[in-house]
């Protein structure tokens, strides 16, 4: 019968098991206690911000699994300890830490600390990050549980949040929001008003629009309002309340916006068209659009000129040739800018996006006073606009350049109000 030969050992030397062998068990109760502890036992109680700087020290050199239980980390500093269903707290923890977000005063002042905390941890341990979203998104989920008061902390701390560049990322908490049966309650418009309002103290509406980008969401604002107060009337009326005027204005515009380019595509394809449209039917498309679009008429004529050029090819021509190109695209489609150009200010926009398109293609810099003649001509803009435009309305861009460019015709328009005088 054979027996099993044992494997030869080194005298005094102790064989360790891998950790990727060791099993621990997963206990959140556990881990949420012994935070608890730490920061009890780190606190003197002489400030918050001091307590917290100690609780940080304290975190970091304990050896506990935050990269299982990052979550329930930041659940303990939020609530004071680990989260249960309907974001009360687990019935069997015992340990509870007295201080944390909810249980302070709803002002950015209070929670601002606790993210200063949060950014201390996360640059240490980068993966905690993730830890704190799912925090978010757990109490964001919940808020039909909160009262008043405990929304304005919650939307006090995406703020902060943001504000503190922690490197949260915004879809994964924005998303959560975009819940039917908390938008249809109204919680999730008062959580984003007081977000707005307090991102917005310290931070620029240009950050605001980044974030609300990288989100998807700037589009639809409007989403967030429950179903009786989505007209944008409505909802502009309640964020200009909320003293958001500035945010509303960015919503008004950013709608203009989408809805030029939108004029400036129909435009364009009708142009552009093989067999070519007829320009009564092209000046059908506009007017339509800015019908229903209620647009200015300046923008209809900056994107009428846009769509213009857009269906010349200046590809490998001569000053000359480009000029031609130019000049007779501008006679065919005179009537849809004689359309819209009814009034000094419409007339001025009109030659400012010429000049301000005939500066950035270097290839149109010659053609500018040869467009302007052309519109005078055609009585599309006025000899006063032009006067106008000449002395103090021109736009910045290569206003030199134009000015000396077209003085000859300022001098040829003077001579003849002379004579008609």
């Amino acid at each position: 019968m054979s027996t099993k030969e044992e494997k030869p050992t080194l005298a005094g030397v102790n064989v360790k098991t891998r950790k990727r062998n060791i099993v621990i068990p997963e206990d959140p109760g556990s881990f949420a206690d012994a935070v608890v502890t730490l920061c009890q036992d780190a606190a003197d109680g002489v400030s918050l911000e001091a307590d917290l700087e100690a609780a940080a020290k304290a975190l970091d050199g304990a050896e506990l699994e935050y990269s299982r239980y990052g979550d329930i980390l930041f659940q303990v500093f939020f609530a004071g300890g680990r989260l249960g269903t309907g974001a009360q707290l687990a019935a069997e923890d015992k340990m509870r830490l007295s201080t944390h977000i909810l249980a302070c005063e709803p002002t950015r002042e209070a929670i601002n600390p606790y993210f200063k905390l949060f950014q201390t941890l996360t640059r240490r341990r980068p993966f905690l990050i993730r830890g704190l979203e799912n925090t978010l998104v757990k109490l964001l989920l919940s808020l039909e549980f909160f009262d008043e008061v405990g929304r304005k902390k919650l939307g006090i701390a995406l703020a902060l949040t943001f504000s503190w560049k922690i490197g949260v990322v915004p879809p994964n908490i924005f998303a959560a929001l975009l819940n039917d049966r908390l938008v249809a309650k109204g919680t999730v418009l008062e959580v984003m008003t007081v977000f707005f309002q307090e991102f917005l103290v310290k931070d620029s509406l240009d950050d605001l629009v980044s974030i609300l980008s990288k989100a998807n969401i700037a589009n639809r604002l409007v989403d967030f309002a429950p179903p009786n107060k989505r007209a944008q009337a409505d909802f502009h009326q309640l964020l200009r309340g909320a003293g958001l005027g500035a945010l509303v204005d960015w919503d008004v515009q950013r709608e203009i916006d989408l809805r030029v380019t939108e004029l400036q595509e129909a435009l364009t394809e009708a142009i552009t068209a093989d067999p070519p449209i007829a320009v009564a039917e092209v000046l059908t498309i506009a007017k339509n659009k800015r019908g229903e679009n209620n647009l200015p008429d300046a923008e209809v004529l900056r994107v009428s000129w846009l769509a213009l050029m857009k269906s010349i090819n200046l590809t490998g021509k001569n000053q000359q040739q480009i000029t031609q190109s130019v000049m007779q695209k501008l006679k065919t489609y005179g009537k849809l800018f004689s359309a819209f150009a009814t009034n000094a200010k419409a007339e001025l926009a009109l030659i400012n996006t010429i000049q301000v398109f005939c500066y950035e293609d270097t290839r149109m810099l010659k053609c500018f006073t040869d467009i302007v003649k052309l519109l005078y001509n055609a009585e599309i803009v006025g000899e006063d606009t032009i006067q106008h435009w000449h002395k103090k309305g021109s736009h910045a861009k290569g206003r030199a350049v134009f000015l000396k460019d077209i003085e000859p015709f300022m001098k040829w328009l003077e001579e003849a109000e002379e004579e008609d005088d």
